[in-house]
Order: structure tokens, then C-alpha cells, then sequence
């Protein structure tokens, strides 16, 4: 009887020992193809960020351009400003002082 329930042992273990051997296997080949699929994956992508990296480059180099526009612009709308404010000044008559001799000489009264 003892023989028997080391056979039944012998038989687990081994049946066991498959069980695990067939896990490893199989957790191999998933590790082998997921390391396939991040290699493809990152092969793939690559283009894809280097031509965000550009897009980026660009946003950047088009917002300094336009920075400096509008700083250009305001720089000339004061000069504008101030050209228009001196012409308004040549345009305006003199105002008269009040309390002249001509304005005395003139009073009846």
C-alpha cells in the first residue's frame, strides 16, 4: 500500500513539475512577444514625436515672430500718437488771455 501512495506521489509531482515547466514556457513567449510589440511600438511612435518635437519648434519660433510684430505695432502707435497730438497742437488757435489790453480798449461799459 505504501508502494501505491508513492506512486500516486511520484505522479503528482510529475504532473506538477509539466504543470510549471508549461507555465514558464508560456510566460517566455508573452514576455518575447510583448518586447516585440514595445519594440514595433516605439518604432512607430518615433516619427510621430519627432514631428511633434517640430510642430513645437515652430509654435515657438511663430510666437516670438509675433511678439515681436506687436511690439513693433505699439512702438508705432505711440510714434502715431505723438504725431497726431503735435499736428492737433499746430491746428489749435492760440486761446486769448483773459484780462489783455486789447480786450480793455475794446470794453464799453
Amino acid at each position: 500500500m505504501t508502494d501505491f501512495f508513492l506512486g500516486v506521489i511520484a505522479a503528482a509531482v510529475v504532473v506538477m513539475a509539466a504543470i510549471q515547466v508549461t507555465v514558464v514556457v508560456f510566460a517566455a513567449r508573452a514576455v518575447r512577444r510583448l518586447d516585440r510589440i514595445a519594440d514595433r511600438l516605439e518604432r512607430d511612435i518615433q516619427p510621430v514625436l519627432a514631428s511633434l518635437q517640430a510642430v513645437a519648434a515652430d509654435a515657438a519660433r511663430a510666437t516670438a515672430l509675433a511678439a515681436a510684430q506687436i511690439e513693433r505695432a505699439s512702438t508705432w502707435l505711440e510714434n502715431l500718437k505723438g504725431l497726431l497730438a503735435t499736428i492737433r497742437d499746430m491746428k489749435a488757435p492760440p486761446a486769448k488771455s483773459s484780462g489783455s489790453v486789447e480786450d480793455d480798449a475794446l470794453f464799453i461799459g
